[in-house]
């Protein structure tokens, strides 16, 4: 009778086990999941980021490749002056500019009273098109106002511009001059003269001002200015005329994009700008924003593209930094490709013919200022536009991942102690040594508690010089094994030394105090380790003040723990029953010090456990 009972007690105990397992690690990993997103929602939004579909998010942290957009992603999404230059060569920066007194206010007159643009009562540059207002924000409100209201610089004729002449002009009868602005090329065919930096007449050096205006081909369109003594004639420049300056505008590199793209790839992530631009715009900017750093880089344009084979482009994959004169069409090849070769691949979009290649890549990037299809087919809505919001993006992903096992590796080594214990301690002689109670707590504690307690651990940068993981790429590793036997080991270990030991059942008065003290034991035990997961390292402590639900949650455990024990001492009914249905009684205060003490062993054991595997490394 003694064997069969002890069988049965065996049966029961496995059975229960594997209630648990079955029970837990399913439902909790999602609801961990959920919970996890829940919290980080918050933060992402913070940083300009908004996950619309859940999966999105934590596939954004295991990226191999990712396409952007050029405008507004990597670049300011503006055009802006960047240089200004005399027809000499000479470059004189904004603030020096003042100090050229000639040279300025020939400038002014030639962009302020030659303009479809203008500044509204909120201070924003409206009307013209996008050269227009470039200028006119390099010129400033001021001046523009101070220009405007001058009765003497009133415009007498005036000659918009047009695609076929490519240049506008203006003539200010009251100072006697006809200012032009316009294509360099056009301008410069008929001027021979200059004024240089002092406001001085000079001849024209062809050469000097044919290799500045080289060194700017690829990187910036260019601008001319000049004026000319003579009446204005429509569809002509007059051949007086003498040259104010040349500036070049471009739509420049975000300083923060530049930074970012930097991070994103050290990351292991192979980013490509892809862009409507010509070819040689799109290098100039690329190597501006470090996209183009070795010669086997490589840029091509849609043509360029398209003459390959699959195969081919295959081959080059993953030398291509750049894709330029691009179709919405490369944009879905390109993501079907990528998955060809077992890619994790990220688009960025925001038209409606970006939808399907939004659609078709793991993780799809719409941005905030595009058009509601392509935010229904991404993932996720970068709500600036911005690069930087994308690799926040990637490192809250792979935060996410991390917050994910280590809820796995917290959960996993109490479930498989509790295996352990609950199927040998019969043959130890304890019978049930968790009751069914007890471990519906302790589920409740791994679950919905533990996922509160993890699922906030803050980002991390050092999360960002990791490898992207391989798609077939298993959640458990033999390191986070090994953490997990190791552990469940020692608090099994622990459990029969607490269970068995004389002395530890000497501190209590019976039998059933002795199982109340273990039910403390193996509930402490559990959130001690709970430190342990935070950090594969000896940091195990640092960051608490960034997740400050998890000391709340730690201690809120706790206190509700030994509302259960101490139940019986509660002069309230209801507590006499939370007593009974837990199977707990009260015991003194050094069973508590003994359980917590044995509990605290969790902290010490693997920070060993890890200076042994981390110097193996």
């Amino acid at each position: 009778q003694r064997e069969e009972k002890v069988v049965q007690d065996l049966i029961d105990a496995v059975s229960l086990a594997v209630v648990i397992i079955v029970c837990a690690v399913p439902e909790g990993l999602p609801l961990m999941i959920s919970l996890v997103l829940m919290q980080n929602t918050s933060k992402m939004l913070d940083h300009n980021v908004l996950v619309r579909k859940a999966e999105g998010i934590e596939t954004a942290g295991s990226l191999n490749i990712l396409f952007s957009d050029k405008t507004g992603t990597i670049t300011k999404g503006e055009l802006e002056v960047v240089d200004f230059f005399t027809a000499d060569g000479t470059s004189i920066s904004a603030n020096e500019l003042r100090h050229h007194g000639k040279v300025k206010g020939l400038l002014d007159l030639a962009i302020g009273k030659n303009t479809q643009a203008m500044f509204d009562v909120y201070h924003k540059v409206i009307g013209g098109n996008a050269t227009d207002q470039a200028l006119l924000k390099f010129i400033g409100e001021e001046t523009f106002c101070m220009l405007d209201g001058n009765d003497g610089c009133k415009v007498s004729a005036h000659q918009g511009f047009n695609s076929s002449n490519k240049f506008s002009q203006a003539r200010i009868e009251s100072i006697g001059k006809t200012f032009y602005k316009g294509a360099p090329e056009r301008l410069l065919a008929k001027a021979t003269k200059y004024l240089d930096g002092d406001g001085q007449i000079k001849e024209i050096d062809q050469k000097a001002l044919n290799q500045k205006i080289d060194s700017l081909a690829a990187k910036a369109m260019r601008v001319a200015f000049g004026y000319s003594e003579k009446e204005l004639v429509k569809n002509q420049i007059n051949d007086d005329l003498v040259i104010i300056g040349l500036v070049a505008i471009r739509d420049d590199v975000r300083p923060s994009a530049k930074d970012a793209i930097r991070q994103v790839q050290e990351a292991g992530i192979q980013v490509v700008m892809i862009t409507g631009d010509r070819l040689e715009t799109a290098v100039a900017i690329a190597k501006d924003a470090g996209l183009l750093k070795n010669e086997s880089d490589r840029a091509l344009s849609s043509a360029q593209l398209n003459q390959m084979s699959d195969e081919e482009v295959k081959a080059i994959l993953p030398q291509i930094r750049v894709i330029a004169r691009a179709l919405p069409t490369d944009k879905s090849r390109m993501v079907r490709l990528c998955q060809e070769m077992n890619l994790v691949v990220g688009m960025t979009g925001d038209g409606v013919n970006d939808s399907p290649a939004l659609k078709r890549a793991d993780v799809g990037f719409a941005m905030g200022s595009g058009t509601e299809a392509a935010k229904e087919a991404g993932e996720i809505v970068i709500l600036d536009d911005n690069f930087k919001s994308i690799k926040d993006a990637i490192l809250y992903g792979r935060t996410i991942y991390h917050n994910i096992l280590k809820f796995c590796k917290f959960q996993l080594v109490i479930n498989v102690t509790a295996v352990v214990v609950s199927a040998i301690a019969p043959f130890f002689g304890v019978e049930e040594p968790l009751k069914v109670t007890h471990l519906l707590f302790v589920n409740l504690v791994m679950d919905g508690l533990g996922a509160i307690m993890l699922g906030n651990e803050p980002a991390l940068e050092k999360y960002m010089d990791e490898k992207p993981r391989r798609r077939d790429e298993s959640i458990i590793s033999k390191q986070m094994m090994g953490q997990i036997l190791t552990m469940g080991l020692w608090l099994t270990v622990v459990s029969f030394v607490y269970l068995k030991a004389p002395f530890f059942k000497n501190l209590f008065e019976n039998e059933e105090q002795h199982l109340t003290g273990y039910f403390v034991l193996f509930i402490v035990s559990a959130l001690f380790n709970g430190f342990n997961v935070r950090d594969d390292g000896a940091e195990i402590f640092k960051g608490l003040d960034l997740n400050p639900g998890f000391l709340k949650v730690f201690f809120a455990i706790i206190l509700v723990q030994a509302v259960i024990v101490n139940a019986g001492l509660i002069p309230f009914v209801v507590f006499d029953w939370i007593g009974e249905m837990f199977s707990c009684v009260p015991f003194g205060i050094k069973g508590w010090i003994a359980a917590i003490l044995l509990a605290v062993t969790m902290i010490p054991v693997d920070l060993i456990r890890k200076a042994i595997v981390n110097k193996k490394h």
